[in-house]
């Protein structure tokens, strides 16, 4: 395709815009890349482990509810100090952890259909538990994740 255009003194000119065709594309030998398997184990193993001390160290203290916050809080801790001392994250751990966060969304679906109809049950008590949801939830969530998003 020719596209014409005027200069700053108002001479026409011409230039013919290079269209991408199947011809013309670069061809790539790459295979795809196979996932790092040992990576995400050692990602699933590090969270987990932190994720039961914390559990067991509330737990001792006598606030069992709060272990898993507590493990979110030092897992944050931990990619901050890491940040500071060694600087970037190393893709792999990154790659390797937004796995188990795609795939981990399957493990709400039940959750969901049983809020589903609990809700349906609830009757007038509906709005005021879903309002509490969103408070409860949905603001921290994104609260920590904009946190997240700003110091990592």
């Amino acid at each position: 395709m020719t596209t014409i255009h005027s200069d700053q003194n108002g001479t026409i000119n011409s230039a013919i815009d290079n269209e991408i065709t199947l011809e013309n594309q670069p061809q790539t030998d790459s295979a795809p890349v196979a996932f790092d398997w040992k990576i995400l184990i050692v990602v699933t193993v590090i969270i987990i482990f932190i994720r039961e001390v914390s559990v067991w160290l509330m737990t001792q203290i006598g606030y069992t509810n709060l272990g898993n916050f507590l493990g979110l809080f030092l897992l944050f801790g931990f990619a901050i100090a890491y940040r500071i001392s060694k600087g970037d994250i190393p893709t792999r751990i990154v790659t390797a952890n937004a796995k188990i966060l795609k795939e981990g969304i399957f493990a709400f679906l039940p959750i969901c259909a049983g809020i589903g109809t609990l809700l349906v049950g609830l009757g007038n008590d509906a709005v005021k538990i879903l309002f509490i949801m969103v408070i409860s939830t949905l603001i921290p969530m994104r609260i920590y994740a904009y946190i997240v998003k700003k110091w990592l």
